[in-house]
């Protein structure tokens, strides 16, 4: 503390001078420029490809998850996941077929952008592209009763495995009972 007028103290001196520190609002005003140019670089240096595995993989669930609910609701009507490229865009469809020919209950377009699938099944695995589809049937009770990748025939007893990569990579199962779900099929 600097209780005499002549304390040769640096803090006596700069005080007897007028100076102090920062107040708190210029600290919050530094933190917040520099929040803004964080974020503002970060979203550069990412870029949204770095999102798009992550997007088909979750669309894989979902509409995976939707092909086995219209399955059990529609034990009728056969029922299937299908994943092929359509103009620069994954696009995957749930359809059902009640003996009419086939309808699209859901469709989903999802970029591209740098991002492969290959699908496992077993001890086999192969790239979707233009011309290798993916076709997943669903039996009345949800469960996997067919899978062909391209002209390959896959076996739905050991489910079918999914691998979503680009700039991340990601993992999607089809089990056996027609459930998808995020990781590797065991």
């Amino acid at each position: 503390m600097c209780r005499a007028p002549t304390s040769d103290s640096p803090v006596c001196r700069a005080a007897a001078r007028g100076q102090s520190g920062f107040t708190i609002v210029e600290l919050i005003a530094v933190l917040l420029l520099l929040g803004i140019l964080a974020a503002t670089a970060m979203s550069r240096l990412v870029g949204s490809n770095a999102y798009a595995p992550a997007l088909v993989s979750e669309q894989l669930i979902a509409l995976g998850r939707l092909a086995q609910q219209t399955a059990l609701s529609r034990q009728d009507a056969a029922v299937s996941l299908d994943i092929d490229q359509n103009a620069g865009d994954w696009r995957i469809r749930v359809l059902l077929n009640d003996g009419t020919g086939p309808a699209t209950v859901r469709e989903e377009l999802v970029e591209i952008r740098n991002t492969s699938i290959v699908v496992g099944n077993g001890a086999s695995s192969l790239a979707l592209s233009a011309t290798v589809p993916l076709h997943v049937g669903f039996d009345g009770l949800g469960s996997l009763a067919s899978g062909t990748g391209g002209a390959t025939n896959l076996d739905p007893s050991v489910g079918i495995g999914i691998g979503v990569t680009g700039a991340s990579a990601y993992s999607v199962c089809i089990g056996s009972t027609g459930h998808a779900y995020r990781g590797n099929c065991s």
